[in-house]
C-alpha cells in the first residue's frame, strides 16, 4: 500500500477544496469556484496511475463522490454546490473519472489524456456558454450553447495537437475525437456529462495513443 502517497492525495484534495472556499467567501461566484476544482481536480487525478494502484484510486474517487453527495444534501461546500443550476455534476465528477480509469489505468498516457481534455475543455464549454453563448437548445433540465461545443471542440484540439508532439497522432484522428466528445457534451445535461465523458476520452484516446 502507498500510505504516504494516499495521505499526499487526500491532503491535496482536501486543500483544493478548502481553496475553493476561501475564494467563495471571498466573493469569487461560484460558477468559478467550482470550475477551479473541476479543472485542478481532473488535472491532479491525470497524474495518479504514477503513484497509486487501481484499487486506491477507486476507493478514494468512491469515498470523493460520498462526500460530495453528502455536502450536496446538507447544503455544504457551496464553492461547489453553489450554483444556481440543477446539477448532480459535482457527485458525478469522481464517479466519472473513477470509470474512466478502471477502463484505462493499463494505458497512462489515454487516461491523462483523457482526464486533461475532461478538466480543461469542459470549464471552456461552461464558461464559453455562458458570455457568448449563441444558439441555444434543449437537453434534459437545462440548456447547451453553440458557443459551449465549439469552445469544448476547439480545446479538445489543441490537447490533442500538443500530445501529438510526442505521441503518433493524426490530425483526422484529433479531430474525430473532439467532434465526437464535443457532441456528448452538448447533448447531457443535469451533470451526466460528467458522468459520461471521462470514460468516453479515455477510451477514445486509447483508440489512437494505445499505451
Amino acid at each position: 500500500m502507498h500510505v504516504f502517497e494516499i495521505v499526499a492525495v487526500i491532503a491535496a484534495i482536501g486543500a483544493l477544496f478548502v481553496s475553493a472556499e476561501v475564494l467563495r467567501r471571498r466573493g469569487v461566484s461560484a460558477d468559478a469556484t467550482r470550475r477551479y476544482t473541476h479543472a485542478t481536480g481532473a488535472m491532479v487525478a491525470a497524474i495518479l496511475p504514477a503513484f497509486l494502484s487501481l484499487a486506491e484510486y477507486v476507493a478514494i474517487g468512491l469515498a470523493v463522490a460520498a462526500i460530495l453527495g453528502w455536502t450536496r444534501g446538507r447544503g455544504l461546500l457551496r464553492s461547489v454546490h453553489g450554483v444556481d443550476r440543477p446539477t448532480l455534476g459535482a457527485t458525478f465528477f469522481p464517479l466519472g473519472l473513477t470509470i474512466a480509469a478502471i477502463f484505462s489505468w493499463s494505458y497512462p498516457a489515454a487516461y491523462a489524456l483523457g482526464a486533461m481534455t475532461f478538466g480543461l475543455a469542459d470549464p471552456a464549454a461552461a464558461t464559453v456558454g455562458e458570455r457568448i453563448g449563441g444558439p441555444r437548445w434543449a437537453v434534459w433540465r437545462g440548456t447547451k450553447s453553440l458557443g459551449g461545443s465549439v469552445a469544448f471542440v476547439a480545446v479538445t484540439l489543441m490537447i490533442g495537437f500538443v500530445a501529438s508532439l510526442w505521441a503518433p497522432l493524426g490530425l483526422l484522428a484529433i479531430a474525430a475525437i473532439a467532434v465526437i466528445l464535443g457532441t456528448i457534451e452538448g447533448l447531457l445535461g443535469f451533470g451526466l456529462d460528467n458522468l459520461a465523458l471521462p470514460p468516453i476520452a479515455v477510451l477514445a484516446w486509447r483508440s489512437v495513443v494505445g499505451d
